[in-house]
């Protein structure tokens, strides 16, 4: 007979892994998301200002291009700190919820 406990912890590690696994589907579908948004914003600067030369249409969509990575940033830095909120630190195996990934 499995001890309570022992069936305690694979549940709470089998939630873990299924939450972890939604985080990473809403990861992607934002990176998704902002990249088809963003190719679609430099198509309509191409579309709709192509008398205004491509130095222009290049200073509109490099502007695009920084309200992206400003998004992108704000994202990852909203997700890591609700993953630090709510993490299951097991100390057994070490885990590091510091670790930092530079997303310039």
């Amino acid at each position: 007979m499995t001890a309570p406990n022992t069936e305690v912890a694979k549940v709470a590690d089998e939630e873990a892994k299924e939450l972890s696994e939604q985080w990473l589907e809403l990861i992607r579908t934002g990176q998704e998301t902002l990249a088809e948004t963003l190719s679609e914003f430099v198509e309509t600067v191409r579309r709709v200002a192509p008398s205004a030369g491509v130095a222009k249409q290049r200073e509109i969509i490099d502007s695009g291009l920084e309200m992206a990575q400003a998004i992108g940033r704000a994202q990852y830095h909203t997700v890591r700190s609700v993953a630090r909120s709510v993490v299951v630190v097991n100390v057994e195996v070490d885990t590091d919820v510091d670790v930092d990934v530079d997303v310039a």
